[in-house]
């Protein structure tokens, strides 16, 4: 069944925040926006709207929807949200997960470290956007799996908006360095050890050491970006 016009347009937009194609800080322009899609711009102030609503995009007096920006307090909010959450479905994971989710994980982990070992090989200190696609497409794509293996749906609705706003938020590549993806991978092996174990304390624990790490790096970026 096809999707009403405004749901289909909403999925689009989100799709473009989610790739950096719309960063933080652009102006959304309703009627450039309903040309590009074919679209009136009712559909498009509807779909602006629901996204206000999921907190991606701020209604601003006189200039009108901005694509939100991330700053250290909004951070913060986001991974406590992470951290309260995955701990617990990690913990759940280890008791739960089906053979097929931990193969999933496994082939998400080694996708991510066949990425950062290309990259470490090609001596560049950045990675390419194609490849950076490939690493934070399995990155999110490994927690989302661990949300499954806990098997419960609530978690995985609550969770779901809070790592795609990272996600977008995050369209600054400049945080996604060569130390931070070496650490990532190193803590996700960390995680799929422990729920191969079915080890649940220790899974809880790495997820909450990865989700802290990334929390502390991320501050630093934007405290960073700031100074300079």
């Amino acid at each position: 069944m096809k999707q009403p016009l405004p749901r289909q347009v909403h999925a689009t937009l989100r799709s473009r925040l989610l790739d950096g194609t719309l960063p933080p800080g652009t102006r959304l322009d309703y009627k450039q926006l309903a040309l590009e899609l074919g679209v009136s711009t009712t559909p498009i102030r509807e779909a602006v709207t629901q996204l206000a609503t999921e907190g991606f995009v701020d209604l601003v007096p006189r200039l009108g929807a901005v694509v939100r920006s991330l700053n250290q307090s909004t951070a913060a909010e986001l991974f406590e949200v992470r951290e309260a959450i995955e701990t617990f479905a990690a913990m759940k994971a280890a008791e739960r997960a089906s053979s097929r989710h931990l193969e999933l994980l496994r082939q998400q982990h080694t996708t991510m470290s066949r990425v950062f070992d290309e990259f470490k090989e090609s001596g560049r200190e950045w990675l390419e956007t194609a490849d950076l696609d490939v690493f934070l497409d399995a990155d999110l794509a490994f927690h989302r799996t661990i949300l499954l293996a806990a098997r419960n749906s609530a978690l995985a609705r609550v969770v779901e908006e809070s790592q795609v706003q990272t996600r977008i938020f995050f369209a600054d590549r400049g945080i996604h360095e060569r130390s931070r993806l070496a650490l990532a991978c190193q803590q996700h092996g960390m995680v799929v050890e422990a729920l191969e174990r079915r080890d649940g304390p220790a899974a809880s624990e790495a997820m909450r050491g990865h989700i802290r790490t990334s929390l502390q790096l991320t501050l630093d970026h934007l405290e960073n970006s700031v100074t300079v």
